[in-house]
């Protein structure tokens, strides 16, 4: 119905678009500059940012909903002081549930381009710019920092947007502690149940243990062999641009493929912890000395063991990495 402030904000934020396709961001700024001594486009540039500031909106819209507001005349009787109220609860509720400074700065974006243009349409007597001018700053810095190094909050969410191919790497990473490039490196052994990854960082060969693991390695296994054939490793720019529009997709830090061996690690660890006959029988494999081995055995200092082992099935010498991939 085109009444509902749902369907005002969709055509606000098309009409944005209309205007500001084809013309560039920057000369529009300074032209805006020259007349009203303010640097700012009032427009939307690139489909890109309109399907981010659309993704945004209809998020702000749920939240509306939740306070009664769903209709235009709703938004005709809401007060200043209410609407207000309504804005600032709702980067809250975002901060609180744990969106980074960057997604909170998408949200603050898409509200200060689109509300106001709604607002003077329908109740001329709000003034939210000023408020959302005085508050935006207020409303980020409330936001989660941004974690260059960490597992994505749900890593299948992203996998499953992805094209074949690059679903088959991203779980591949997961399922080995791979970096990308590691998966044409690496040897299959299926007899033995063993990968073998050559020359790696550093130009460090690793091997990984699957005995443990027979489910886990089958799959893997394919996984290699499938996408060797392919030579992915040659668009590995497409990978990354996918991932990046995957987390656009499902509202999620950017982490480019790296944070699929941190899952892999986040994973591994309580693995190692719930299952000591894999945790001895790896550590022999892996050369541990006595103190090590020992302290697979006790429960005060089992994560000694398993940083060792996990340390060498992420292809690292010191053990103070594998905490890194794993502790918050």
């Amino acid at each position: 119905m085109r009444n509902r402030v749902r369907y005002l904000i969709k055509h606000t934020l098309d009409e944005l678009y209309e205007l500001g396709k084809g013309t560039k961001k920057g000369e529009l700024q300074r032209q805006m500059e020259k007349l009203t001594g303010v640097r700012q486009s009032y427009f939307i540039h690139t489909s890109d940012t309109k399907v981010r500031y659309e993704r945004a909106m209809m998020r702000f819209c749920d939240y509306l909903e939740k306070c009664g507001i769903k209709r235009e005349s709703h938004l005709k009787r809401t007060s200043t002081e209410e609407l207000q109220r309504i804005v600032d609860n709702y980067f809250k509720e975002l901060a609180a549930s744990g969106y980074s400074k960057g997604t909170i700065k998408i949200h603050i974006a898409a509200i200060e381009k689109t509300l106001p243009v709604i607002i003077q349409d329908i109740n001329p007597s709000i003034d939210i710019k000023s408020f959302i001018d005085e508050n935006h700053v207020n409303w980020w810095s409330t936001g989660a920092e941004s974690k260059k190094g960490d597992s994505y909050v749900d890593p299948n969410a992203i996998r499953e947007q992805l094209e074949e191919t690059h679903r088959m790497i991203a779980e591949a990473q997961s399922l080995g502690g791979f970096r990308v490039r590691e998966i044409a490196r690496a040897e299959v052994n299926r007899e033995e149940r063993i990968i073998t990854i050559h020359k790696a960082k550093g130009g460090r060969t690793r091997t990984l243990y699957f005995e443990h693991r027979e489910e886990k390695f089958e799959r893997l296994a394919d996984l290699i062999e499938k996408l060797q054939k392919e030579e992915y490793q040659k668009k590995l720019k497409d990978y990354y641009e996918d991932i990046k529009r995957a987390c656009e997709e499902t509202q999620q830090e950017y982490n480019a493929s790296h944070a699929f061996r941190y899952e892999y690690a986040q994973e591994r660890i309580e693995e190692l912890r719930n299952n000591k006959e894999e945790l001895r029988d790896l550590l022999d494999k892996y050369n541990a000395d006595e103190k090590t081995k020992e302290a697979a055995n006790d429960e005060s200092m089992i994560n000694q063991a398993c940083d060792y082992v996990l340390t060498r099935e992420l292809g690292h010498n010191r053990i103070s990495m594998s905490r890194y991939y794993y502790r918050k």
